[in-house]
């Protein structure tokens, strides 16, 4: 705020309609005068306050965090069968460890090292007295968004590996994140929390999910709740580096199919074989399975169990990949459905 100067005549006071305003406010676009100057002042100083709060709750969460992250009860299952299967299987379970710790640490870093930054923020807001409400905002809204990113963290389960070649079952690991519908490009509203969403018109639009995958097999099943007769719908997976755009379907890294029977490969649509050509409707339910270990990408309907396959090119489609889905139509309508 500073102290307005002016040969006119002075505004009033936007609290209290009285007295002349003496300062104004950069942050609201408010006047003052000298009393409730202070009092707004002292306002925005608990509201910083308020902020530090939850910052510092954060940070305590993310600590409480990491020390579980290191307890997960199916560890204890990997060490008992690392003691019953000895030699064979121990540079297994020594690389199955490094998966989840590496899982977890990426998180833990990516977390901390946004916190770090927003502490600093706080900190030198807190000695200088220099910040507006437009601060305060943008604080609230980095806080918001490290404790939905510490809150969707996965949980991890084991799965046999029945192909591996060696005589004791190899194990894998299994994770079943909370996913939900993240970025658009286009004409797309995100509602119920990042589980559905809506085309609002006409135009071709994208969505992408927040997940992102480098390893591992993962499921995620989608429910089309409204679609239009005109079969246009798009699932696959993509490059998290990759541009996010309306027309999902040509970016270079783009892999999956169109409800009308056409597959994307490389960013190209293709016709795909008539023997499979997808018959979605209203209603039907989707399985999107992505494996990264083996690179291949699996379209299951449910109610049909017609399955359509695609191997992935890690040259033109490198890891992490993300989940997205394109709608085309006004009040087309999908849900991610949880595990």
């Amino acid at each position: 705020m500073h102290t307005s100067h002016s040969n006119k005549k002075k505004s009033l006071c936007k609290t209290c309609s009285k007295s002349p305003s003496i300062f104004f406010c950069q942050g609201c676009h408010k006047d003052f005068c000298n009393d409730h100057a202070k009092e707004h002042r002292q306002e925005l100083s608990k509201q910083l306050d308020n902020i530090i709060q939850e910052h510092d709750n954060l940070q305590q969460n993310l600590f409480e965090s990491m020390d579980k992250s290191r307890t997960y009860p199916f560890m204890k299952d990997i060490d008992q069968w690392e003691t019953e299967s000895i030699e064979k299987i121990r540079q297994i379970a020594d690389d199955i460890r490094a998966k989840v710790l590496d899982i977890v640490d990426n998180r833990t870093v990516r977390i901390t090292k946004g916190l770090k930054n927003l502490t600093k923020d706080l900190t030198k807001a807190r000695f200088e007295n220099n910040f507006i409400e437009y601060d305060l905002k943008d604080w609230m809204d980095k806080l918001n968004k490290w404790n939905k990113y510490l809150n969707s963290m996965p949980s991890i389960s084991i799965v046999h590996d029945e192909k591996d070649t060696i005589s004791i079952q190899k194990i894998n690991i299994n994770m079943e994140r909370n996913e939900f519908f993240h970025r658009v490009a286009g004409n797309i509203k995100i509602e119920e929390h990042g589980q559905v969403i809506i085309a609002n018109s006409n135009d071709l639009s994208t969505v992408r999910c927040v997940g992102e995958y480098s390893s591992g097999q993962h499921k995620f099943r989608f429910k089309i709740e409204q679609f239009s007769t005109n079969n246009w719908i798009c699932f696959g997976i993509v490059s998290k580096d990759a541009p996010i755009q309306e027309t999902s379907y040509l970016v270079l890294t783009s892999f999956g199919w169109i409800a009308n029977g056409w597959i994307l490969l490389d960013g190209t649509s293709q016709p795909g074989d008539n023997k499979i050509k997808s018959d979605i409707i209203q209603d039907d339910i989707v399985e999107l399975f992505v494996d990264c270990d083996q690179r291949i990408l699996r379209l299951i309907n449910e109610r049909t169990k017609i399955q359509q396959q695609l191997d992935i090119n890690i040259e033109t489609c490198p890891f992490p990949w993300q989940l997205h889905v394109g709608l085309r139509y006004q009040n087309d309508r999908v849900r991610y459905l949880k595990s």
